[in-house]
């Protein structure tokens, strides 16, 4: 019964803790045991701490004893992407130059859950430096996709998509620069969130771009995320990119926009077909979706424009490294930062003002409606062995570089099939609409 409720969503889980049908202790040591068959397989921690997690574990099922339980994620099963900090563990950032490094406080996101009676698992695999979206990290492994061997699960919260969608834990935190949560989401079928820029504090990561960095989950359904917002998402007057936004009124009967070019825009033939299904399946509730061209806004000139950025940002970032050890740092990590060290202050400034373009093509989608669906990536997870799609970031980054707040939800797909993942997007601030989103049957989570 235990194993089964490790495949449960978070709110299964909790709800399985109330009745009584299982102590935090048993299902921790459940998570732990699944964690230690999959390991070798799917290598998706980085970093373990058994013991300290039980003593969280009997601690919860303490409080709960006494009917002193800290709310809903009381005793549930977290694990952290590994450029968050967790006090006590390292924070290596997926890099060789970081290794061993121990943080001496919690993450503020971390401190908010383990204060909610989080139970702290440990640190989670990732790309290196968190700049890449497969996950294949030259020193600490490759994490697989759970879903068939030998296929990326997404980057470059790989780790956190795969702990989630194996049932390793019952929430995982991620970073999302262009697309690092909501894609490895997508291609592990689980559900993936990025908030509105400064919703959710940043302070205790290692930054990719604060520009265009954010913390979010990765769960197992779109209801969770009803329990884990309202807790990640106070405001943190320590954090410097820390926004105290307004909350919008969620809409009940949102109007729906959609892209009517995407086949043109370098989405695979199976995701089309998701995609056009999920549209379909809206209209024939009697809900309009208006469809709208956007290969206009030019995606890749944008993807592009952000990752010079981010290289700059690296650069920045782990500057010390850089000059003292450089031979620490991969090749393909290595040939972005020199790429980085060439360009000029005016092709930064170039590459941000492209990024602030994204507000006007945001602006005109939601001129149309509420609620912008895309493909959150134009393919499905692929194999390690072939080469990666340029285009894996175009449909996400958008939503990084004009701050606005975007769920990916898995759509269904055939058996033995992999899935797609569904990106819907609002305007800054309407997290409580994209959470209230009713596509129960449309989405599979």
């Amino acid at each position: 019964m235990i194993k089964a409720l490790l495949m449960q969503d978070l709110s299964a889980q909790s709800q399985a803790l109330a009745r009584g049908q299982c102590s935090s202790a048993e299902l921790t040591a459940a998570a732990l045991a699944a964690i230690a068959a999959s390991q070798p397989h799917l290598n998706a921690f980085i970093h373990l701490d058994a013991p300290a997690a039980l003593l969280a574990a009997r601690q919860s099922d303490a409080r709960r004893a006494k009917k002193r339980i800290l709310g809903p994620l009381d005793g549930l099963t977290l694990a952290v992407k590994d450029n968050i900090d967790v006090a006590g563990m390292p924070t290596s950032a997926g890099m060789a130059t970081r290794r061993g490094r121990l943080a001496s406080i919690d993450a503020f996101v971390v401190q908010r859950l383990r204060a909610a009676g989080m139970v702290i698992l440990g640190k989670l695999n990732m790309h290196e430096a968190a700049l890449g979206a497969t996950n294949d990290n030259p020193h600490f492994g490759r994490c697989e996709n759970p879903l068939r061997d030998g296929y990326t699960p997404g980057g470059s919260s790989g780790g956190s998509a795969c702990a989630v969608a194996a049932g390793l834990c019952a929430l995982a935190l991620g970073s999302d620069t262009m697309g690092s949560v909501r894609i490895p989401a997508a291609y592990c079928g689980v559900v993936g969130f990025k908030a509105s820029y400064g919703r959710i504090s940043t302070a205790g990561s290692v930054a990719c771009s604060p520009m265009l960095d954010h913390i979010g989950p990765i769960l197992r359904s779109q209801r969770d995320l009803q329990l884990v917002l309202p807790v990640i998402s106070a405001f943190d007057a320590g954090c410097a990119d820390a926004r105290d936004l307004p909350d919008l009124h969620a809409l009940s009967s949102p109007r729906w926009v959609a892209a009517s070019d995407v086949e043109q825009l370098g989405t695979t033939p199976e995701v089309t077909a998701a995609y056009r299904q999920a549209i379909q399946a809206l209209r024939d509730r009697g809900q309009p979706v208006t469809e709208i061209a956007i290969g206009s806004y030019d995606f890749g000139r944008a993807r592009r424009a952000g990752l010079l950025i981010v290289e700059a940002d690296l650069l920045v970032e782990h500057q010390q490294d850089w000059e003292l050890q450089p031979q620490l740092f991969s090749a393909q990590l290595a040939r972005f930062l020199k790429f980085g060290e060439k360009q000029p202050a005016s092709a930064y400034a170039a590459a941000a003002r492209v990024v602030a373009a994204s507000h006007i093509e945001v602006a005109r989608w939601f001129s149309h409606g509420d609620v912008m669906l895309l493909p959150t990536a134009p393919q499905t997870a692929f194999s390690f062995a072939d080469p990666v799609p340029a285009n894996q970031a175009d449909f996400t980054s958008i939503a990084n570089m004009a701050g606005i707040p975007a769920l990916s939800l898995p759509l269904p797909c055939a058996a033995g099939a992999l899935p797609a993942g569904l990106q819907c997007i609002a305007p800054a601030g309407a997290e409580a609409t994209l959470l209230a989103l009713d596509l129960q049957g449309i989405c599979t989570r």
